[in-house]
């Protein structure tokens, strides 16, 4: 598995984590979920781009591609 997409699926379920624990406060601050979800959003469309990315093109094709993209890096 491409390491990119790897730490961007780890990080996901992280922020997944951090959600479910939030909710189950006893007071949980909304405005915390809200930002955490924005981001795993943000994760999830950078995932399937990177899938969808690394199932037609050659690798070097994947990273010119990413580094075109704001928020995208790879070595």
């Amino acid at each position: 598995m491409n390491p990119l997409l790897k730490a961007l699926k780890s990080r996901h379920a992280i922020l997944q984590n951090k959600i479910d624990r939030e909710q189950r406060a006893l007071q949980p601050d909304t405005l915390r979920i809200m930002s955490l979800k924005k981001t795993k959003l943000r994760l999830r469309e950078q995932i399937e781009f990177l899938e969808r990315a690394c199932q037609t093109a050659d690798p070097d094709t994947v990273r010119r591609m990413l580094r075109s993209r704001s928020g995208f890096s790879m070595p």
